[in-house]
């Protein structure tokens, strides 16, 4: 059956090399956009769990992806600190992190705002590659002036890792605007730190909210024999509603979550391209049978059954599913590899269970837009059949 098959549709080579470019396009998109999203995904949640601390506190009302700002005030990270209980304070480090935007390598980055002296959390053991971490402006007190009655000026200074240097070409001593303001390059660290582009906190306060002591998260580095679950439990009692408390190896759970909307639209929108898909493989298959009426007179006269010819149609509609998988796989691969040639930033994860996923559709689809048109065929009446023209 599969040589009668294979033969009928090398009969119409354009109409099945169609149909099963249909199927390869729509395979293509769904493995790029599924892949763009969970390797961007795991990249960032990748990144984060190299940070030295064991809880993260987020904002509760804020999607954690696309914040920016500072909704927490300067009586969020007292307390933090001061928290204790007959041991001495839960934390051993408290790690404010104050978030901007800035389009660096041809696209928009997550600018960290951090203490330089606390940079240390974020490098562990990646080393400086060029250059020296951001300098810290030392104040007293937030509001406090110089001997001119001016406050004094802010580095603003960046330091970058190595894969956004290497993509967007930049060298130290490099300028970049960001809120008004000229920042120069300094440093340079290895790849694999939670944030592409680091600024000084105090710089970023001073710029968005006149110095106040905000922060947009924090990171927690408990003490130690602590357990981090115990502990973000009662962080989260003091704390309140407002704020959230995590464990820092969840944060991936965390960005899946704030994603799901996104990835709600994924997934309606590839279903409705494979129902259409499929129904072109119907559509195509059912004209066939339409076109040769007479052959499958012969057949039917030959002695074959209604189940064989069944067989006929799934047969064909699998070849051209399978060949639809076979070119979706060769171009997803293709523009995995364009967007890593233009887009160097972006990851996108073409995992072996999407690859499955995408046999299992073409397989399951080819079958499903067979049976009608199979039936269709075996319900032919082998007199009537031959009497056609």
């Amino acid at each position: 059956m599969f040589a009668l098959a294979w033969a009928n549709l090398t009969h119409h080579k354009l109409r099945s090399l169609l149909s099963a470019l249909a199927v390869g396009i729509v395979i293509m998109l769904i493995l790029v956009s599924r892949g763009l999203a969970a390797g961007s995904l795991a990249e960032v949640d990748q990144r984060i769990q190299s940070v030295d601390a064991e809880l993260v506190v987020l904002p509760a009302q804020e999607n954690i992806i696309f914040t920016n700002g500072a909704p927490f005030r300067r009586g969020h990270e007292q307390h933090l600190r001061q928290s204790a209980d007959e041991h001495g304070p839960l934390a051993a480090n408290v790690v404010p992190v104050f978030f901007g935007q800035v389009k660096m390598g041809g696209q928009q980055q997550r600018l960290f705002g951090v203490d330089p002296r606390q940079m240390a959390a974020f490098l562990g053991p990646r080393r400086i590659l060029q250059g020296r971490l951001f300098e810290w402006a030392v104040l007293a007190e937030p509001d406090a002036p110089d001997r001119t009655g001016q406050r004094p000026m802010l580095p603003t200074e960046l330091v970058i890792d190595e894969r956004l240097q290497r993509v967007g070409a930049y060298h130290l001593g490099d300028e970049i605007q960001i809120m008004g303001q000229d920042f120069r390059i300094v440093g340079v660290v290895e790849a694999g730190v939670a944030g592409r582009v680091f600024a000084p906190l105090e710089t970023l306060r001073e710029i968005v909210v006149s110095g106040e002591p905000s922060a947009s998260m924090y990171f927690l580095k408990l003490r130690a024999g602590l357990d981090p679950l115990v502990a973000a439990e009662r962080f989260q009692r003091e704390l309140g509603g407002d704020v959230r408390v995590e464990l820092k190896s969840d944060y991936g759970r965390l960005l899946r979550d704030s994603f799901a909307q996104v990835n709600l639209y994924l997934n309606a929108s590839s279903g409705v391209a494979l129902v259409a898909c499929f129904l072109f493989i119907l559509l195509t298959m059912y004209t066939a049978i339409i076109e040769r009426t007479r052959e499958i007179g012969v057949l039917k006269a030959l002695g074959v059954g209604r189940a064989g010819l069944i067989r006929l149609a799934i047969h064909e509609a699998l070849l051209i599913s399978l060949g639809g998988v076979a070119l979706g796989l060769t171009l997803a691969l293709a523009a995995r590899g364009g967007l890593l040639l233009y887009k160097p930033l972006l990851t996108v994860d073409l995992e072996l269970r999407a690859l499955v996923l995408a046999v299992v559709i073409g397989v399951v689809g080819g079958v499903l837009s067979a049976l009608y048109p199979g039936y269709r065929a075996a319900r032919l009446d082998p007199a009537l059949a031959l009497s056609t023209e």
